[in-house]
């Protein structure tokens, strides 16, 4: 049930929006804190964050049909590595924005940026390196994936703290 009505809320505003297609833009979402966010010391709870970057990365998909290519390859997105920066502590009833966008990609993962911004001013920042992975399990290449929604563009160049976090978790070839 953790944020299940966020969830279902992202879903909905995901699927009938008209913002469709570019890999290479932002998406955005809008938040407020509630007081279910928070944890004993009256701030967003570290869980949270990590929380929230899950829909906004949802809402990505969505908007540019990655989720549909997903879907009908039978494929599905798994986390290997994922870093968190806090910044400064969000609180209720503070309004923030989520910031999600793609980095680029790699032979092997997709890398993620997840941002958490109040009145123009980073709080928290959640970086995430994915790999795309079949029923089996067997690694597919991103580039399936990106040329399955018909993207022409290529990659641009990983930061370097994403190909740091790629060597971290065994996979030199990032």
């Amino acid at each position: 049930m953790n944020l299940f009505f966020r969830r279902i809320w992202v879903l909905i505003v995901a699927a009938l929006s008209s913002q469709r297609g570019e890999l290479n833009r932002p998406y955005l979402l809008h938040y407020r804190v509630w007081l279910t966010d928070q944890d004993m010391f009256m701030h967003m709870t570290n869980s949270r964050y990590l929380s929230f970057s899950d829909l906004a990365r949802l809402n990505l998909l969505i908007r540019t049909g990655l989720a549909k290519a997903l879907r009908k390859n039978g494929w599905r997105l798994e986390i290997c590595a994922q870093t968190r920066t806090l910044t400064r502590m969000l609180k209720t009833p503070q309004a923030f924005e989520m910031v999600c966008e793609i980095e680029g990609w790699s032979d092997i993962h997709i890398a993620f940026n997840h941002s958490f911004k109040r009145r123009g001013s980073l709080h928290a920042a959640v970086n995430t390196l994915m790999r795309v992975a079949d029923a089996d399990g067997n690694i597919v290449p991103p580039q399936s994936l990106i040329d399955a929604v018909t993207w022409a563009e290529a990659s641009p160049e990983l930061p370097d703290y994403f190909i740091g976090l790629a060597k971290e978790v065994g996979d030199a070839h990032s």
